[in-house]
């Protein structure tokens, strides 16, 4: 390594800047053996971000993998926009740690320059996506809005794999109350014909027609990029990297222009099947989105160009190719279930069930809202009250909900939180007729009640379904000190287990309630309140989630848990849980 300058203070970056050069072992490769480069360290190092760059002057100029574009940049700077990316997987999230990059002054510049050589030289090798790593998708420069959401699955490439489309139309609609989103409602062929439609939740699945785009779409057979692994930035670019893909670009758009001469820019949608790992096979179809640019006009001929659609598309070809203009390529994102859940899911078995949620108060909506984000997606809610302003300080819905139904505003707010939900309101309490009539109570297999109502545990043990299912009933007693969990697998709920176990509990919580000045809710003796912070609800519905978890795994025929917030002179010091034994012991 050579140092090429002092390092320096740039004003307009913010940050200290150090040339360098660099030798590697890049034989037999196109890539020199000695290249410049830009090493950009925070002010607050060792701290901060070190980002590293190519120099305009005696840098590498191709992109590469795990690289940004590799463009110049704006002429003020000495180095180019292609910032390699040397993070670890831990480093990525921000989170350091000494064995994989050091964080002392003398040691993590080096690291990183070490790091900047040993990239070079695996480069050089052709080695960045070896068989077996993750696969990564080259760094397509977007911008600018709409962002085109699709759901692309194991499942939807097995449908594209057998269909002998290659091109067609493509129906997008903006996303309800988000207009920086269009959501893909199908995609069709040029005739017409239905290819594939997502499924959608309610939320993507309903949107006025008249907002709905019909736009392009094309796909290849394999990732359209330039070697060593740059994106196109232009139309002949984008020919060059479709061609050897198994599309003439040319021949697909001409199929479109005669029906997109409005005088409007239009959309248009790349697919092409890529692979979880490098060299493993194809797991889902990837999408990029690009504007396409205005074609010629039908009522406005280019001038020097006759009124037909063949002196329009030569006018059309000039435009693109001849004359070299960049793409506008838009983010895309893929809504697949698994995608959206890989922060954190719950088990499978709970998240493929019908659940029925039996009261939509404080703990019901937590609980609704925990279950939603961990990835149910079919549920009823049944409640027959509507949200007074008291409600808000422990609810999750707001004022602008405030005297409509439980069911049906929590229903609202629940679609907007997973593009996978089908959510039922009915706007009623439990009975023997509902249960029994009702097509939607009788096809969920998971009974969650959270209405601490005697007369609702009755309906539900007098009704029998027409085959097992899992009860789980919770209730927490006065500042939600204490929460009580019971878990059944039976085609009834089994109402004598239940108060054989939770007899002596209930008991308890009723002196306790006798104790406490209840709070009361306007003037008279006719309003007294259920004392419990927000917190102490939220502290409540995630233990019950997570004991819903357990009981779906292990299917018990009735237990009973306990648990007990811990605190001393005010101070949180845990929850205990109360083993089922002792709680079955108690009663």
């Amino acid at each position: 390594m050579e140092l090429l300058a002092e390092v320096s203070w740039d004003q307009q970056e913010q940050c200290w800047v150090l040339p360098l050069r660099l030798r590697a072992d890049t034989s037999e490769s196109c890539i020199p053996e000695w290249t410049d480069w830009y090493v950009l360290i925070d002010k607050n190092y060792p701290w901060g971000r070190i980002d590293i760059f190519p120099s305009k002057k005696g840098g590498i100029e191709d992109t590469h993998p795990h690289q940004r574009l590799n463009r110049p940049g704006p002429a003020t700077r000495p180095w180019r926009e292609g910032r390699l990316c040397l993070q670890t997987g831990l480093a990525s999230l921000g989170l350091r740690t000494r064995a994989e990059e050091p964080r002392s002054a003398e040691a993590r510049l080096s690291w990183h320059v070490a790091g900047t050589r040993e990239w070079l030289e695996t480069a050089a090798r052709g080695q960045l996506l070896a068989p077996g790593h993750a696969f990564e998708l080259p760094d397509l420069p977007t911008g600018g809005s709409p962002q085109v959401v699709v759901r692309e699955t194991a499942e939807t490439l097995g449908i594209w794999t057998e269909s002998p489309e290659r091109r067609g139309w493509v129906e997008l609609s903006p996303v309800p109350g988000n207009p920086r989103l269009l959501a893909v409602k199908a995609f069709s062929s040029l005739d017409g014909r239905r290819v594939l439609s997502p499924e959608w939740g309610d939320l993507l699945r309903a949107g006025p027609r008249r907002k709905r785009l019909r736009v392009p779409w094309m796909r290849g057979d394999s990732l359209p990029v330039l070697p060593p692994y740059a994106p196109p930035t232009s139309w002949p670019e984008l020919e060059e990297a479709l061609r050897s893909r198994g599309l003439d670009l040319r021949k697909e758009l001409q199929a479109f222009a005669s029906q997109s001469r409005d005088g409007e820019r239009h959309l248009c949608l790349i697919g092409f099947p890529i692979p979880q790992k490098v060299g493993g096979p194809n797991a889902r179809m990837h999408w990029w989105a690009l504007r396409l640019p205005m074609f010629a006009h039908v009522k406005k001929a280019p001038r020097g160009y006759r009124h037909h659609e063949q002196a329009y598309w030569r006018h059309d070809q000039v435009q693109l190719f001849e004359r070299s203009l960049p793409l506008e390529w838009l983010r895309t994102d893929n809504w697949a279930p698994e995608d959206l859940r890989s922060r954190g899911a719950l088990p499978k078995p709970l998240r493929s069930s019908w659940v029925l949620l039996l009261g939509a108060g404080a703990l019901g909506s937590a609980m609704a809202e925990l279950l939603v984000r961990g990835g149910v997606s079919r549920l009823v809610i049944m409640d027959g009250e509507v949200l007074e302003a008291g409600n808000l300080v422990r609810h999750t819905l707001d004022v602008m909900d405030v005297r409509y139904s439980k069911a049906h505003a929590l229903a609202r707010r629940l679609r907007h939180l997973n593009p996978d939900l089908q959510v039922h309101a009915i706007p009623e309490r439990l009975d023997e007729q509902t249960a029994r009539s009702n097509w939607l109570v009788s096809r969920c297999d998971t009974i969650l009640d959270c209405t601490a109502s005697d007369e609702v545990l009755e309906v539900l043990g007098q009704h029998t379904w027409d085959g097992p299912r899992l009860f789980f009933s919770t209730s927490f007693g006065v500042g939600a000190q204490r929460l009580l969990c019971f878990s059944a697998t039976d085609t009834a709920f089994p109402s004598g287990e239940f108060w054989k176990q939770a007899a002596s509990w209930l008991q308890r919580e009723h002196e306790e309630l006798r104790r406490t000045a209840l709070p009361r809710e306007g003037l008279g003796c006719w309003h007294p309140v259920f004392p419990a912070r927000a917190d102490d609800v939220a502290l409540a519905a995630a233990i019950a989630v997570k004991a819903l978890v357990r009981a779906t795994a292990t299917r018990p025929a009735a237990r009973l848990d306990v648990y007990e917030r811990q605190e001393d002179d005010g101070c949180f010091r845990g929850v205990t849980h109360v083993p089922p034994v002792e709680a079955h012991a108690s009663s």
